[in-house]
């Protein structure tokens, strides 16, 4: 007589054990909204630039009409960043991201009492803002040579970043670390003499939009890795698990 198949295997206490680490793993590192955010900047960043250059130059080659229309366009420009940056843009990225992830369900990580209810770090911010104002206005002054522009933001930038993940490191991906430490470590090889910089355009741009992307794509890459794992773990479902230890359905 030949053996039931349809008998379910049951699980070793160990693999349901690490169920909730993987889906704690899986929630954390769901970083294609980053991912896209930075992709939108560096669209608009581009936008932005184009618009500027196509006015200057065309105001400064004596044609009116292309310089009006450019600037027209500009301002057009100008005002929709500013509503995405201030009103819409939240609310898009995180419609974007609830696509991009329709298949997985929705999860969040397990948040730590103290990281919910502590308060946000405002003075932080604040001193972000006074230091980005403080090196434009003394690099524009020519206080700050245009070489040193993005070693010397790396003295706040990757502060800033360092505390803003260590408030956040309990829902954060891991992979994050990695945008402050290749900022970090682009500041010094150019403080070094090594001819990396392109201009300041090149050498802010860069470093902010691109080694963000090398963090997000790795948190995505790894997420990937954990919901494969963790679909192994819970095989005996069709669908990825919708709430468990450590994640909010």
């Amino acid at each position: 007589m030949a053996p039931d198949t349809n008998i379910p295997v049951r699980k070793p206490e160990q693999d349901v054990r690490e169920i909730p680490k993987w889906a704690q793993r899986y929630a954390q590192n769901r970083t294609l909204p980053l991912v896209v955010s930075l992709g939108i900047f560096g669209f608009e960043s581009c936008m932005f630039g184009g618009l500027l250059y196509l006015t200057v130059w065309a105001y400064v080659n004596g044609n009116r009409v292309m310089a009006g229309a450019s600037m027209l366009v500009l301002c057009g420009f100008v005002v929709w960043l500013l509503w995405f940056t201030f009103v819409g843009g939240a609310r898009i990225i995180g419609d974007m991201a609830k696509w991009l992830y329709r298949r997985e369900g929705q999860v969040s990580p397990e948040q730590p009492l103290g990281l919910v209810n502590g308060r946000r770090p405002t003075w932080a911010v604040f001193v972000f803002m006074f230091c980005v104002i403080a090196s434009v206005g003394l690099g524009v002054l020519g206080y700050i040579p245009v070489r040193l522009m993005q070693p010397v933001s790396a003295i706040y930038i990757v502060p800033f970043m360092l505390c803003l993940g260590w408030k956040l490191r309990a829902v954060g991906s891991p992979f994050m670390w990695l945008w402050p430490l290749l900022y970090g470590i682009h500041a010094i090889l150019i403080t070094a003499g090594v001819p990396i910089s392109r201009g300041p355009a090149f050498d802010m741009f860069f470093p902010n939009v691109g080694y963000g992307l090398v963090a997000g794509v790795s948190g995505h890459i790894y997420s990937r890795i954990a919901l494969r794992r963790l679909r192994s773990l819970t095989s005996s479902s069709p669908e990825p698990p919708q709430a468990g230890a450590g994640l909010d359905a």
